[in-house]
């Protein structure tokens, strides 16, 4: 009996350090994800995430976009709310992985964080990001984009140029305004005094001309506008093939 009481001691003694070696392997885990950059626990975050987010949403899934952000480097409270902050750390995640900035997580942009889109491994990723976010800022016609982007959902004025509202012409104005570029004031004006370019050939930037000339919009890449549409509606990102297009010119 001496011998089987020392057998159960000791094969208690072994079960009791393998439960405590289990219990704590999770929050090991979990505590790497909390501290230390890694696409692997943003990927993990953002596949909890089942649709679109936009400004001003607040739930779980608005907690678990912070949490991705924050684990490929762009820094923001989890607190469950999507305001300024984390409008902001999305913007920059798009701009930085050249995707379309569209300030809200998208379906596209979920993807994007979903499969870790432009991750790179390493001491070089911070360069990698760093150096993306300098070629987007030199380049004026990105910087159009940008700047249209960021005034999506404020509203339509007639005559208006900003900062609180926007008729077609004073959007595209004031978006390359903010490039470091004057053009002239009204969509016939642009249309007429501008370099002229093709469909085919559009890049970021470009200003794009519909129904005869009356109307104005940036073009924001893979088919997409921001424009600022007519009384009653505001600032928002189309694509562009719902309206009827009659040329388009370069500013620079």
């Amino acid at each position: 009996m001496s011998t089987l009481r020392k057998t159960a001691a000791v094969f208690a003694a072994s079960a009791a350090v393998g439960v405590s070696t289990f219990a704590t392997a999770a929050p090991a885990e979990a505590a790497v994800c909390g501290r230390t950059a890694n696409v692997h626990c943003s990927m993990s975050h953002a596949k909890k995430i089942n649709g679109p987010l936009s400004f001003g949403k607040r739930s779980s899934q608005v907690k678990s976009l912070q949490l991705a952000l924050n684990q490929v480097g762009f820094k923001v409270s989890t607190t469950g709310y999507f305001g300024t902050q984390t409008r902001t750390a999305l913007t920059n995640f798009q701009t930085s992985r050249r995707i379309p900035v569209t300030r809200t997580l998208d379906a596209y942009t979920l993807r994007a964080l979903q499969k870790g889109f432009g991750h790179k491994r390493g001491s070089t990723a911070k360069r990698s990001v760093t150096s993306s976010v300098k070629t987007v800022s030199s380049n004026k016609g990105q910087r159009a984009v940008n700047f249209a982007a960021a005034q999506i959902g404020k509203p339509y004025r007639y005559g208006a140029t900003g900062p609180s509202s926007y008729d077609c012409s004073g959007l595209t104005g004031a978006a390359w305004k903010s490039a470091g570029k004057s053009i002239p004031r009204t969509s016939y004006a642009q249309l007429g005094g501008l370099k002229r370019v093709s469909k085919s050939n559009l890049k970021p930037g470009d200003i794009v001309g519909f129904y005869g000339g009356g109307h104005v919009g940036i073009y924001a890449g893979n088919g997409y506008v921001i424009h600022a549409p007519r009384t009653g509606q505001n600032v928002k990102k189309v694509k562009m093939s719902t309206m009827r297009f009659y040329s388009a010119v370069r500013p620079a």
